[in-house]
């Protein structure tokens, strides 16, 4: 193969535009929970210092049936619980919006992306060859598996987000000599566990986003398998942004798999790419020498940090024994099952990796 600056140049443009659909997304959601919680934080407030009141007559938190008979309480719990079956609805139809945005944009970008590994004469026919060979059927298909694994990862939002809250009523605030000050930590605990439903939603967004793209490249390379040998994951190894990639995608970065196998498998909010690697020009009939490859060598890149980027990275642990080469790149990551999303890769703990440092000596 040969993948060009080209390839990479294109390769981001689709990463960064992906991941605007996920941060669009993100940001509307941040919108429509601020807006919620501004609508019941009057609601929530009455409730609380009504809270507070009997909290400070009887000298101690209320317990959990004491809680269920506090009518403002509960009138704020069922507006509360209202509130979040719509936002859990929105965060639906929204991320399924954005995956649609991301499979589109990809699967319009990969025939470009497979071209510009070959020479510029046979370009515009392996575009069309490439692009005739995606069916729409299975695009859809493929819509309606995202779909559904969206569903499935947004349906639990409200009512954990609502389990949440009440763990906060129930746990109560430490009581004090100052009622505004007892209000104001309870009102604040309640605020939080509801705003713990805006993180997980925001996780969401950006995990099912960028799946859903990760699965539509690897449909666009299956389907043409007759081309390619595989493909690469690329990981965020130069520029300002590599110090905030994690052990494992640097791990990961380079590393080459085959065509039927899922991936990148980064972990949740990961933005790892998968760049199909063509088959050698002269296994597809090209009789040319190929240019070298330029995917970015991730020890020379590594290299190029500065000694406090490279600990950044790594963690000053790890770094010490990657230094003294008593692990490899290969045994800073590790995949991890995770039974209600997808397995993935993630940094090995340090203390595996001390472990592996010694059965080595």
């Amino acid at each position: 193969m040969a993948v060009t600056s080209r390839t990479l140049q294109l390769i981001r443009a689709m990463r960064t535009a992906v991941g605007g659909y996920a941060d669009d997304t993100v940001r509307d959601l941040a919108a429509q929970w601020v807006a919620a919680w501004d609508r019941l934080a009057p609601t929530w407030v009455q409730a609380v210092d009504v809270l507070v009141a009997w909290a400070l007559a009887h000298g101690r938190w209320p317990t959990p049936v004491e809680l269920a008979r506090v009518e403002p309480l509960q009138q704020a719990l069922a507006a509360t619980d209202d509130a979040l079956d719509e936002l859990e609805a929105a965060t639906t139809a929204a991320v399924i919006a954005a995956a649609d945005l991301a499979i589109t944009a990809t699967v319009a970008a990969e025939p470009d992306v497979i071209a510009s590994q070959l020479p510029s004469p046979y370009r515009q026919d392996t575009r069309e060859r490439v692009a005739s060979a995606i069916l729409p059927t299975v695009l859809d298909v493929i819509r309606n598996r995202v779909t559904q694994q969206i569903t499935v990862q947004t349906r639990p939002l409200s009512v954990d987000a609502s389990a949440a809250i009440r763990r906060e009523l129930v746990r109560g605030v430490e009581l004090g000599s100052n009622p505004t000050d007892i209000a104001r930590r309870a009102v604040a605990a309640v605020n939080g566990a509801f705003d713990g439903g805006l993180q997980r939603a925001a996780n969401i967004a950006r995990t099912e986003v960028l799946d859903a793209h990760r699965t539509a490249a690897r449909y666009a390379h299956d389907a043409n398998a007759d081309l390619l040998d595989g493909w690469v994951w690329l990981a965020t190894v130069t520029g300002a942004s590599a110090v905030r990639t994690c052990p494992s995608c640097w791990a990961m970065h380079g590393t080459v798999h085959d065509l039927d196998e899922a991936g990148p498998l980064d972990h949740q909010q990961g933005r790892c790419a998968r760049a199909p690697k063509t088959k050698p020009w002269r296994a597809l009939g090209i009789d040319l020498d190929e240019p070298a490859d330029q995917t970015p060598d991730r020890q020379a890149a590594f290299d190029a940090l500065t000694d406090q980027q490279q600990a950044a990275v790594l963690g000053a642990a790890r770094l010490a024994l990657l230094r003294a080469a008593r692990i490899d790149w290969s045994d800073l990551a590790v995949t991890r099952d995770n039974p209600a999303w997808r397995t993935s890769y993630v940094p090995r703990p340090l203390r595996d990796l001390n472990r592996i440092a010694d059965q080595r000596r």
